[in-house]
């Protein structure tokens, strides 16, 4: 014999009778790798048991080292909820990210998250004079040469760590790490376009392309046609449908550095900014073809001035 149930006596979840939502937590990251002083953006993804995501819901983020930014943040209509990592080491370290999520009459749930902090390379070392540069100088300034290749930041950067992470293959430590660094510019430099990426980066274009793919694929990231441009920018963001020159954070700070103190030099600015030489030659020759400033030759130097328009 069939008996029909009425409406407000259907099971509820699990027929256990309990009709709270069991929350689910998981961290996105574009990359594990993050080298010491850097910061590693991530997020914290929070769906129900029927994988609809989770507005409000309240994630708190510890780290057993370095510091992470904000502690807590509540998930916004994706279920998203955004944070950065940075930590100092000088010797390879593992850190781990601890994760838990809260939301009224649900049940909380908790992730972590595994992080390896790398330390520094060795900065190059300036020398006065050319005979500075005998001796163990010789030895030091080799490894500073090696250091700025392509080539020799990636032999640095396995003896560093295949050593104390010797489970993890060469080759996806570094696919890591560059995806990562990939990562972590276009979200401080949203609108920056492919060739920017790649002059600024210092990676072949085989390279970039696979990562910025990738970053695409998982959803960390979005692109857009700007006439002979493509720029990317963080998935996140809306993107701008202004016409118009579009200039980076790096290169307003250079526009605005030469308009308030006039005829400063290539060093001069790098020295300013905290940023390599080259980068602020490619840096200038964009704000130079878009008509923002001019150069001056004095002496054997570069000196930059503002357009009067």
């Amino acid at each position: 014999m069939l008996v029909a149930l009425p409406a407000d006596a259907a099971p509820s979840l699990d027929a256990g009778g309990d009709p709270r939502v069991q929350l689910v937590a998981s961290v996105d990251i574009a990359t594990e790798i993050v080298r010491s002083g850097g910061v590693l953006p991530f997020r914290v993804r929070v769906v129900d048991h029927f994988a609809a995501p989770v507005a409000g819901a309240t994630v708190t983020v510890e780290a057993s080292g370095g510091v992470v930014t904000p502690a807590s943040a509540l998930t916004d209509a994706n279920g998203l909820a955004r944070f950065t990592f940075t930590a100092k080491v000088e010797q390879a370290q593992e850190m781990v990210l601890l994760v838990s999520v809260q939301f009224e009459d649900a049940f909380p749930d908790e992730a972590q998250q595994t992080v390896i902090v790398i330390p520094p390379l060795p900065q190059r070392p300036i020398y006065a004079r050319p005979e500075a540069a005998a001796g163990a100088g010789i030895g030091a300034a080799i490894l500073a040469a090696i250091a700025s290749t392509e080539f020799g930041r990636y032999g640095l950067f396995n003896v560093v760590v295949f050593p104390l992470y010797s489970r993890l293959k060469k080759e996806e430590v570094l696919d890591h790490f560059v995806r990562g660094q990939i990562y972590g510019y276009i979200m401080s430099h949203p609108g920056e376009h492919y060739n920017s990426l790649r002059e600024t980066l210092k990676v072949t274009n085989g390279t970039l392309a696979h990562h910025l793919r990738t970053l695409e694929m998982q959803g960390f990231v979005k692109s857009l046609r700007d006439g002979i441009y493509k720029r990317f920018y963080p998935v996140e963001m809306q993107i701008p449908r202004h016409k118009g020159i579009r200039l980076s954070d790096l290169q307003h700070h250079m526009l605005a550095l030469i308009r308030s103190n006039h005829g400063r030099t290539q060093q001069e600015i790098a020295d300013n900014l905290g940023v390599t030489q080259q980068t602020v030659s490619y840096n200038l020759r964009h704000l130079n073809r878009e008509g923002l400033i001019r150069m001056e030759k004095d002496g054997r130097a570069k000196r930059y001035f503002p357009m009067d328009t």
